[in-house]
C-alpha cells in the first residue's frame, strides 16, 4: 500500500512539475505580448498598466520557478530516503537462523 501511495504522489509530483512548464510557457508569451503592446501606444497610461501587467507576471514567473525547485528537491530528498529506507532493511536479519 505504502507503494502505491508514493507511486500516487511521485505523479502527482510529475503533473504538477507539467502543469507549472505549461504555465510558465504561456505566461512568458504573454510577457511578450504585452512587452510588444507597451511599445505600441501614445497613451502614458496604457503604458504604465502594460507595464505593471507586464511586471506581475514576471514576478508570477518567478514564483513558479520557486515553486518547481522545492517540488524538485522534495521529490529527490523523497528518493533518498526510500533509498536509504530500503538499504537499511536488506541489512536487518531475514529469520531467527540469521542472528547466529
Amino acid at each position: 500500500m505504502g507503494k502505491e501511495s508514493e507511486q500516487a504522489q511521485h505523479e502527482r509530483a510529475e503533473k504538477t512539475l507539467l502543469a507549472i512548464k505549461e504555465c510558465k510557457g504561456y505566461l512568458e508569451g504573454v510577457e511578450k505580448e504585452l512587452s510588444r503592446m507597451s511599445k505600441k501606444f501614445s497613451n502614458r497610461e496604457i503604458a504604465q498598466g502594460v507595464g505593471f501587467a507586464v511586471t506581475g507576471i514576471h514576478e508570477a514567473l518567478t514564483y513558479l520557478d520557486i515553486v518547481k525547485k522545492v517540488i524538485e528537491k522534495t521529490e529527490r530528498m523523497v528518493t533518498k530516503k526510500n533509498l536509504v529506507s530500503v538499504n537499511e532493511t536488506d541489512r536487518l536479519p531475514r529469520a531467527t537462523g540469521d542472528l547466529q
